[in-house]
């Protein structure tokens, strides 16, 4: 006996709207989605006074009496005012930071001029636009336990 089989018809997806759909998507994912924005540090900073514009301004030529410069280069090295740049430990720098502190403080405190006693040491960081964040990082956390007693100024090479 001869079994006849039913042909069965193609089976097909319609694609046709496809590109309908799939435009639709992205303009609903696009007008939903909530895109979050990095503000950043905030810092606030203290305005000027009255009583602050009407003081008599002197300037002062920073030396390495009142400033120390510390460079850090491209390779993480770090240059002291104008000396060679070399790797520091974190004990040296630890001892480097206190020695410049105590050496300002006790200048300080042997002048006899009321501006020049109000002077803490400055140390200016300066950081090659291609050294890694992190070594600024650590030379700023170094720099953080004396900041009631010095000042700390950062900036970046263009």
């Amino acid at each position: 006996m001869k079994v006849t089989r039913k042909k069965r018809g193609s089976v097909s997806i319609p694609t046709t709207s496809t590109g309908d759909i799939a435009f639709l998507l992205i303009v609903f994912f696009m007008s939903t989605t909530k895109f979050d924005v990095k503000e950043g540090v905030k810092v606030l900073l203290n305005k000027a006074s009255m009583a602050d514009q009407e003081v008599p301004q002197t300037q002062i030529k920073l030396t390495e009496r009142e400033m120390t410069r510390l460079e850090i280069t491209e390779s993480g090295m770090i240059k002291v005012n104008t000396d060679e740049p070399r790797i520091y430990s974190d004990a040296e720098l630890d001892k480097l930071i206190r020695d410049k502190v105590e050496w300002r403080e006790k200048l300080s405190s042997s002048s006899s001029d009321p501006v020049e006693r109000a002077l803490k040491m400055l140390f200016l960081v300066k950081t090659d636009s291609e050294a890694k964040y992190s070594d600024m990082v650590r030379l700023v956390d170094h720099l953080v336990p004396y900041r009631d007693r010095s000042q700390i100024s950062i900036s970046t090479q263009i």
